[in-house]
């Protein structure tokens, strides 16, 4: 009987998080006048990003160059932003300025001789970026208490661009989650083929409850939280041993 208590109590106080779903890997977002977001394969604002982006908010607009282009004296435009810029006959020098920029600006403007002030008679701009989160599939996260210890254990079938891992400890679920290793858990997994991880936190006390986070870091440096999972170390899994 005390045996069959033991179980139960190990099974009570260990919380195991089980995941087959990859996260998704990155994104163009963009804000300002306009608003959106679409998945991309880039991971920063290359110039393929610049013209997916482009593609998106301008899309009968035609395909943009790389270009410098002097639109004075309204703008100028550098040969780093991606640029469509359509006069029309006899307007004077007026016409449409579509641009897309890699500091993660972007902007249209309409504008002739008989605007003002500066020419301009219609504008709208906003600010976007690549926004990623690690290709991480998780195939298991818990925390098994001990006598004195927690051992958190998890699994990954894949692991792509991954650096490594963090775990958070807090004491509530929704309360301040403080990392635990000293340095980042170094990844073991690949692209084929997952790995298991274990990380033991003595510094814990019995019958005291803890709430744990993993986060995964990819080689860019973006991250993904998971969790969180709880144990409640006992004198008594000692003793059950």
């Amino acid at each position: 009987m005390k045996k069959i208590f033991v179980i139960l109590s190990i099974l009570l106080s260990t919380a195991v998080l089980n995941s087959s779903q990859a996260f998704a890997a990155c994104r163009i977002e963009w804000s300002g006048d306009y608003s959106g977001s679409m998945p991309t394969q880039e991971t920063s604002r290359t110039q393929q990003a610049i013209h997916e982006l482009f593609n998106a908010i301008y899309p009968s607009v035609g395909e943009c160059s790389f270009v410098e282009r002097d639109l004075s004296p309204f703008d100028y435009i550098s040969a780093e932003c991606c640029s469509v810029f359509n006069q029309w006959p006899g307007s004077g020098g007026g016409g449409h300025a579509y641009v897309v920029c890699p500091s993660g600006y972007y902007y249209y403007a309409w504008y002739n001789g008989n605007c003002y002030p500066g020419w301009v008679c219609e504008s709208y701009d906003g600010m976007w970026d690549v926004v990623c989160e690690t290709l991480i599939n998780l195939s298991s996260f818990a925390a098994v208490p001990k006598n004195g210890k927690v051992i958190v254990e998890w699994a990954t079938e894949s692991e792509i661009d991954n650096a490594g891992f963090n775990l958070y400890r807090s004491e509530s679920e929704t309360g301040d989650y403080t990392k635990i290793n000293n340095s980042l858990i170094p990844a073991k997994g690949s692209p084929t083929q997952g790995a298991s991880y274990e990380f033991i936190d003595t510094d814990v006390q019995n019958r005291k409850t803890y709430y744990y986070k993993l986060e995964d870091i990819d080689l860019n440096g973006n991250s993904t939280m998971h969790g969180s999972v709880l144990a409640t170390p006992r004198l008594i899994y000692e003793l059950a041993q």
